[in-house]
């Protein structure tokens, strides 16, 4: 936590709390990663990109960016759900896109998972949490992944923390 509000990747909730056990949303999520690329302009509208997201919002700006570099691309319906809970699969495949816009990709990893739940895991985030796990940007607990279960704020710190490698 303390290393994600230093480098202001992460906010607290209000200016006296973090909120550790929150859950991280996925408007959270993109809005951490666009202030880890640098916070770059956006002129899209949000609502142009996603029917439910709103002008003038405090991560309309990182949605558009990861939008425009195909790092979410939201529900079938045309929705984001910048509030809803992010999946731990939704969040590996959001973190897998960042990476591949920096040329990072899961080619050449033979990595096996092992998870339990591995069946649980849905197709299109297959890739993703193989990449994730086998960079250690995320584990599963007592041999599981819990691809449906949400991310915590305090995941998401320690996952921003696991990606860029220096605070480790």
């Amino acid at each position: 936590v303390n290393y994600v509000t230093e480098k202001d990747y992460m906010k607290g909730l209000n200016e006296t709390t973090f909120g550790p056990n929150g859950a991280l949303t996925r408007g959270m999520l993109v809005t951490i990663l666009y202030r880890q690329a640098g916070s770059p302009a956006v002129t899209t509208k949000v609502s142009d990109k996603f029917s439910d997201c709103v002008e003038d919002s405090w991560y309309a700006p990182a949605v558009v960016w990861a939008a425009e570099n195909n790092i979410v691309g939201g529900y079938a319906d045309g929705t984001f759900a910048p509030n809803k809970a992010i999946t731990r699969q939704e969040m590996a495949k959001v973190l897998y896109g960042y990476d591949k816009i920096g040329g990072k990709t899961a080619e050449g990893i033979t990595e096996k998972l092992t998870y339990t739940d591995l069946d649980a895991i849905a197709d299109w985030a297959l890739e993703a949490v193989t990449y994730c796990t086998a960079e250690k940007y995320l584990a599963g607990s007592n041999g599981a992944f819990s691809p449906k279960g949400t991310a915590t704020r305090a995941m998401g710190a320690k996952v921003l923390m696991n990606m860029t490698k220096e605070a480790a």
